[in-house]
């Protein structure tokens, strides 16, 4: 198992709590401005060291393994899936039920929530009814396109990274984004940031990358550059491939891993569950916390709320996640990734 690779998944999750934690205090509660909200103002940035992990894992988990397009999307299906409709069904059932503290105007509506359900929300320039879901949309894409290249041409990994690599330079010619509107999507630089993790898988698995998938990336890393020097992409994409070639490379040869690093494994094995446990519950934890202890400081409580949140992923990857995977599995007679993947492939 990559165990620092599942650090990195925990800590990422981590941010984004924090990030939201930061953002939905109680009058009153703000964390004052200082070096240490300003890093936190960042941690939204969590998502992008999860795309980058995200095309990593696909790479090394299916570099050699022969997978058909269906078992590949299979196995994304089961991981993904199961649990996001669950998030969908629970926060929509906690909006119906109380309406005052879930519940928002125009949102729950059966259009919405079935879009939400196809991973489409994006197609009404909207958030998904799980907000956070508009990244699982950006990796359902990935997945899909990976699953077709499969299907239809040999070089998977050359091919994913040429054709996302072309659609991000398309997206930076002058006009095209205002032309596609809300499927801008589809262009994104954010795109590139898988495009750096199958690099990274590259490295880490062949030690080498080939040409054709080295110059289409730094001509759209360029493109982007140009266009936009303070981008997600620039900014937090290419250090999350650092860290993820990194952490991967110790991970070989860390053997025999420390319980502390064996821990926070366990904890980015619940990365998923953390990342979607955190809807309602990070603004609802700080203003309980608040009301119980008025004397808590800022910082103290966007501190116990992140544990608060992080505690409750923890859960709903043992009572809800963790069964419904082994249910999808025998459901279709699915066998679990090879021992050598990362646990939370």
């Amino acid at each position: 198992m990559l165990v620092h690779i599942q650090v990195l998944r925990f800590f990422a999750a981590l941010a984004v709590v924090a990030f939201h934690a930061l953002g939905v205090p109680p009058t009153g509660f703000e964390v004052p401005e200082s070096a240490i909200s300003f890093v936190l103002s960042y941690g939204g940035r969590g998502v992008d060291l999860f795309f980058v992990i995200s095309g990593f894992i696909i790479f090394y988990a299916t570099h050699g393994a022969n997978l058909t397009p269906a078992e590949f999307l299979r196995r994304r299906v089961e991981r993904i899936v199961p649990l996001y409709f669950f998030a969908i069904f629970a926060v929509t059932v906690l909006a119906a039920m109380l309406p005052a503290t879930f519940g928002a105007a125009g949102w729950y509506t059966p259009r919405h929530i079935l879009k939400s359900l196809a991973f489409i929300a994006f197609t009404d320039g909207e958030m998904p009814v799980v907000y956070v879901g508009w990244s699982l949309e950006y990796e359902m894409y990935f997945y899909l396109t990976v699953a077709l290249l499969m299907a239809t041409t040999r070089n998977v990994w050359r091919n994913i990274v040429v054709i996302f690599s072309a659609l991000a330079i398309a997206g930076r010619i002058p006009g095209v984004e205002a032309a596609l509107g809300n499927y801008a999507f589809f262009t994104d630089p954010m795109i590139l940031e898988f495009v750096l993790g199958v690099i990274a898988g590259s490295v880490f698995v062949t030690g080498r990358v080939g040409w054709p998938m080295a110059v289409a990336a730094t001509c759209a890393i360029a493109a982007v550059l140009l266009s936009d020097p303070a981008g997600r992409v620039i900014v937090s994409g290419i250090p999350s491939a650092c860290l993820v070639t990194a952490a991967a490379f110790v991970s070989r040869k860390r053997l025999d891993p420390s319980w502390p690093e064996r821990a926070l494994a366990r904890l980015g094995d619940a990365s998923y569950s953390i990342y979607l446990a955190q809807v309602q519950t990070v603004s609802l934890a700080s203003a309980a916390v608040a009301t119980l202890v008025p004397a808590i400081p800022p910082l103290m409580l966007l501190v116990v709320t992140s544990a608060i949140v992080v505690a409750l992923g923890l859960l709903l990857n043992v009572a809800v996640e963790r069964p419904l995977l082994r249910f999808s599995r025998r459901l279709v007679g699915s066998r679990p990734p090879r021992a050598r993947l990362a646990a939370g492939d």
